[in-house]
């Protein structure tokens, strides 16, 4: 039988257990509320000073308001404001940054061994187009949320540098700082042709893949000869991608490489050849194009139904002849002939 003292002890600790962990919980509330409230307060004191600074009739309480704002609050501040600011008005918000102190914390938190940390202040240089060095090697670093932030940066940044590290970082395996770098390239416009263009060339398999698909909206001539290699010697993604940048970059020669295509042992790459011909408005390949109506893949016979149709009166001409014929081919030719209104090809 238990002893009713020890019964009595038992119960008195887990009566002061229950006591200190219902303190501990009210305590850490009241903690987050006041913390909640002096956040808002210095936030409100932020957003006013920062707006008097912006126009020009900031005091020097003003700035001084700035710099004594903890550092997340600031950047929290110079963050909301700083991607509705353009011209002038951004200049003056950089010239606050630097003088408040956020750049100079910023720069502390891309050193920081915390990734949060580097990921917080390499957002803060991007949002104030910061160009440095430690951003640059942030491109390289082993947190894929931190890499996405400085690609985001770079594209700011178009140096011949700091485009070969975006081109470095699209053979990594990583799909959140693989699409930050695609659309960071691609903002920095014509100024990355050449060194795709070389990338491409020492390049093969999944790595080509991605740096034709980022080629196609440039579509330059300067990348036929990866495509041309591509779509004849590459893998199923390859020929795939490179069919899109040929028909993109127009001309004979690709009208010609994609005619060619349109026997691939690969019913994908066959229907990227059609719709890319038709993309193309390619009208002598409209026979070739009547041939695949008839095609084992439905995908294929869909691509090359609308590319005749996009193609115009040869293409239709053929696509009324397969409808009659009842062949396999017959149906998709009525099918599209049918439509109203032509299918955007893109």
């Amino acid at each position: 039988m238990i002893n009713e003292a020890i019964l009595r002890v038992v119960m008195s600790v887990e009566v002061s257990v229950l006591a200190v962990a219902v303190l501990v919980f009210l305590t850490h509330g009241l903690w987050l509320f006041l913390s909640a409230r002096r956040r808002e307060r210095l936030l409100k004191v932020g957003r006013e000073s920062l707006v008097r600074v912006l126009s020009e009739s900031a005091t020097q309480s003003d700035r001084n308001a700035l710099m004594r704002l903890p550092r997340n609050v600031k950047a929290t501040v110079f963050l909301e404001i700083s991607k509705h600011l353009t011209g002038t008005a951004k200049g003056i918000l950089k010239e606050a940054a630097e003088t408040s102190g956020l750049v100079a914390g910023a720069f502390k938190w891309c050193e920081s061994i915390s990734w949060r940390r580097r990921l917080k202040g390499v957002r803060v240089l991007a949002q104030l187009e910061k160009a440095d060095p430690l951003v640059r090697k942030l491109l390289h670093d082993r947190n894929a949320a931190v890499r996405a932030q400085a690609a985001e940066w770079a594209a700011a940044n178009p140096v011949p540098g700091v485009i070969d590290d975006l081109l470095a970082l699209l053979t990594l395996p990583d799909a959140v700082s693989e699409f930050a770098v695609q659309d960071s390239l691609l903002r920095m416009g014509p100024i990355i042709v050449e060194p795709l263009a070389q990338y491409l060339e020492t390049n093969d398999g999944r790595h080509a893949e991605i740096g034709l698909v980022l080629a196609e909206p440039l579509a330059e001539p300067r990348f036929f000869p990866a495509a041309r290699r591509a779509i004849e010697k590459g893998g199923r993604g390859e020929r795939k991608a490179a069919a899109r940048l040929l028909s993109a970059i127009g001309g004979a020669e690709a009208a010609a490489l994609l005619v060619t295509k349109l026997a691939d042992p690969d019913d994908e790459v066959r229907a990227e050849a059609a719709r890319g011909l038709g993309r193309m408005r390619h009208w002598p390949a409209a026979t070739h194009l009547s041939g695949m109506l008839a095609d084992d893949s439905w995908n294929v016979r869909q691509e090359a139904a609308f590319a005749l149709r996009t193609i115009g009166a040869p293409g239709i001409l053929l696509l009324r002849r397969a409808a009659r014929a009842g062949n396999r081919g017959a149906d998709i030719a009525q099918m599209v002939l049918d439509i109203p209104i032509l299918r955007t090809v893109s």
